[in-house]
């Protein structure tokens, strides 16, 4: 609650001083979003953690839903639960050519009612500042310096938007309307600055990009390499030297082992080329299309050990056209598996992306089925983590239809099969019917329910692990206010 106030506090003062001074001025817009979930057959889907004290079976949720079981096995249960998020954007202009730009989560994602952190008042996690940054209009083009948006690119396909400590620069009109270029560079992980006598631990990015924009539509090529250091080889005296690692490396993105002396490491380099097209025919008709492909090596420090190729690809083509108040989608997407674990090649793509949900439950991010784990580790759930593995090739087809300027209908039927079959498994994923509707209460209030149905296939089975597989129903709602 102390933090609450002094963020509203902060927010008047420098309200004050933009009135005092006519250089500041602050702009500020946001979301408020209340969410109900309901699915059977559930696993634990709810974000988070149980509050301490409940008889949850585990201590973290997001496990997803159970998509196959035993005769044998307890009768699975459903999962529903009400949510809440509250964001607020911020852009504080100091003069013509340089703003503070941000972005406050006072609420943060997937906070659940009745396990409220900020009920605590010990403990004020639900308000952070999420992104933070600079913004810097030179005569050679925009600068962006700071904590800023990241991971969404293109559409929102294999999207998993975060705030990234970067250095921006794009084009602006430094070119014309045509052409415009970007690039920038990002620090994923510190690691070498807090551990004496090493300096491989770190991990960076770096990308460049050229947009054509006329008539027809816009299109982008992009080129990013990774060079990930984070788990290279240490010796125990440096592990022993980082702040609270007792005799592991206990940052996430550092290798977690008790045998640390015996730990090889490796250094892992991946580049990485993506393209996304938006391109219009007439004036009612498109076609949406993304690639990303990934390819390095992992290269194990060990001599003994053959290092690892990586290739891994995802490519969406969504075709719409437009009739008076009816819009209509026919989507593919697909992203590469991997069936060989023995092998030196890693091809598995692992997830189309948090922020891409075509589909309720096989993309619906609480599923944990084809897209990424929405906590950013490996899914907790057994049945997602095969089907990331096995990669999907899928088709949706949609409609949506404006019945009056407020109401909205929306309707799709999807398809998928694993990429790569898998020893055993079965490659089928299942069948998905959505249904949905969305109302238009004012301007900035919208109130939208959704409906999912899976007939889930027998992948799920996960070869002979289960006998059954569990059909999934989905209901929920959703409240936005928007400022």
């Amino acid at each position: 609650m102390k933090k609450v106030l002094s963020t509203i506090a902060a927010l008047g003062l420098v309200a004050g001083i933009a009135t005092s001074a006519s250089a500041l001025e602050l702009k500020v817009k946001g979301t408020y979003t209340v969410d109900g979930f309901y699915m059977d057959n559930g696993a634990g889907a709810a974000p988070g953690s149980a509050p301490a004290g409940t008889a949850a079976p585990v201590a973290s949720s997001g496990n997803g839903l159970q998509l196959a079981s035993n005769p044998s096995d307890p009768a699975t249960k459903s999962d529903s639960w009400l949510q809440h998020m509250f964001n607020i954007d911020s852009e504080l202009v100091v003069n013509d050519k340089i703003s503070m730009m941000s972005r406050v989560r006072l609420i943060s994602w997937g906070t659940v009612w009745g396990v409220q952190d900020d009920t605590n008042p010990n403990n004020g996690n639900n308000m952070s500042v999420d992104k933070l940054w600079m913004a810097y209009k030179s005569p050679i083009g925009n600068w962006g310096i700071g904590r800023r948006n990241a991971g969404a690119w293109g559409l929102s396909f294999v999207d998993q938007d975060y705030g990234g400590d970067r250095i921006f620069w794009d084009s602006a009109k430094l070119f014309g309307d045509v052409f415009s270029t970007y690039a920038f560079y990002e620090k994923l992980v510190e690691g070498e600055a807090y551990v004496k006598n090493v300096d491989k631990l770190d991990s960076d990015y770096y990308e460049i990009g050229a947009t054509l924009t006329g008539g027809w539509g816009k299109a982008t090529l992009a080129y990013g390499v990774t060079q990930d250091n984070t788990k290279d080889s240490v010796d125990a005296a440096a592990v022993a030297a980082f702040p609270g690692a007792a005799a592991t490396l206990t940052t996430p993105a550092f290798p977690a082992t008790a045998a640390i002396p015996a730990f090889y490491g490796y250094e892992t380099t991946t580049h990485r080329i993506k393209g996304v097209g938006q391109l219009k025919f007439g004036g009612n008709m498109g076609l949406d299309t993304e690639f990303d492909y990934k390819f390095g090596t992992k290269d194990y420090n060990l001599a003994t050990k053959a290092d690892q190729d990586l290739s891994q690809f995802a490519f969406l083509a969504d075709f719409y056209a437009t009739m008076d108040a009816l819009t209509g989608h026919a989507m593919y997407f697909h992203t590469s598996g991997d069936n060989n674990s023995a092998d030196n090649d890693n091809d598995n793509y692992y997830g189309t992306g948090t922020d891409f949900e075509p589909l309720y439950i096989l993309t619906g991010v609480f599923g944990n089925i084809l897209n990424n784990s929405y906590q950013g580790a490996a899914s907790a759930s057994s049945f997602g983590d095969a089907a990331k593995k096995a990669g999907v090739n899928a088709g949706v087809l949609s409609a949506d239809f404006a019945a009056t300027q407020a109401l909205t209908l929306h309707g799709a039927i999807g398809y998928a099969v694993a990429d790569k079959e898998m020893a055993g498994y079965d490659n089928d994923y299942g069948f998905e019917y959505n249904a949905g509707a969305s109302y238009k209460l004012l301007d900035n209030l919208v109130y939208a329910v959704h409906l999912g149905y899976l007939d889930t296939g027998d992948f799920f089975k996960l070869g002979k692990t289960y006998k059954d597989t569990n059909s999934i129903l989905l209901a929920s709602h959703h409240l936005t206010m928007s400022f």
